[in-house]
């Protein structure tokens, strides 16, 4: 497909669906899947050519794509120094976005975390998982888990209400941060995706465990901490996603953890499964 509905199409193919597409060599700002109300995380540059050339992406993923009209998939030289000014340019308007996002979210983290109260001990989520606050704090009904880098400096918050919703911070800053539970000097060092996993480990076995937040995140809280406990054994606690791997033919949070304890020299542990148990 060519001209600019075949952009289009690769917009869409790309998460970005766009109902249209202005090759006039600027970078324009659209919104992308999974974009909240007034957020517009994709982006992309198009020159009319001929041939018609373009770039995009997506601030919050990191994506970058380059694309070209027309059977011939060679670009000339000068094509070639147009997309890749395009993408430098789309890259430090990415970097600058973020940072400033990541910015605000930063105000807003620390200014919810100082009004807040240390956690109830019988709020519903505790209870229900039958684990300790470990440090966290309230507002109102909603526990914050702080999210902090591996020199302690708050970034970010995760939200959770009686109900075990949890929530992010609308631009928050994720990767590489953790929270840790336990803070004594140890052999061993744990990490979990979730609170409630931490909290359990750590109740079960003493060692300090971190809060590494999703699967995705796993590998980078390792290298944070392999960075901090260079002679530490670090232990990925896998959650078994066995349904996911039933549907999708993969299990997000063992492959994440695998790949994590990889990285940083670690071992992987994860639950029995019940018809282990009764092997």
């Amino acid at each position: 497909m060519a001209g600019v509905d075949g952009f289009i199409a690769a917009l869409r193919n790309a998460g970005v669906p766009v109902q249209a597409a202005v090759a006039d060599g600027r970078l324009h700002r659209v919104r992308a899947q999974g974009d909240g109300p007034g957020q517009r995380s994709g982006w992309y540059v198009l020159h009319p050519g001929p041939p018609m050339v373009g770039a995009y992406g997506n601030w919050k993923t990191g994506a970058n794509e380059h694309w070209r009209s027309g059977d011939d998939a060679a670009l000339s030289a000068q094509e070639l120094d147009r997309l890749r000014e395009a993408m430098r340019c789309a890259q430090r308007r990415q970097q600058a976005e973020r940072a400033r996002r990541q910015a605000a979210a930063r105000q807003v983290a620390v200014t919810r975390w100082q009004r807040a109260s240390r956690a109830d001990a019988g709020h519903p989520y505790l209870a229900a998982k039958a684990i300790a606050a470990h440090g966290l704090r309230q507002l109102n009904d909603v526990l914050f888990v702080p999210m902090r880098d591996g020199q302690g400096r708050l970034w970010s918050l995760q939200s959770i209400d009686p109900e075990g919703n949890k929530r992010f911070l609308a631009g928050g800053r994720k990767q590489g941060l953790y929270y840790a539970i336990g803070r004594e000097v140890s052999d061993v060092v744990c990490v979990a995706e979730g609170f409630a996993t931490a909290a359990s480990v750590f109740e079960a076995t003493g060692y300090p465990t971190a809060v590494a937040f999703d699967a995705g995140n796993l590998e980078p809280v390792a290298r944070e901490l392999r960075d901090k406990f260079p002679h530490a054994l670090i232990v990925l606690c896998a959650d078994d996603d066995a349904a996911t791997a039933l549907t999708r033919g993969v299990n997000p949070g063992l492959a994440n953890a695998q790949r994590a304890a990889q990285a940083v020299g670690g071992v992987v542990a994860m639950p029995p499964r019940a018809a282990d148990a009764t092997e």
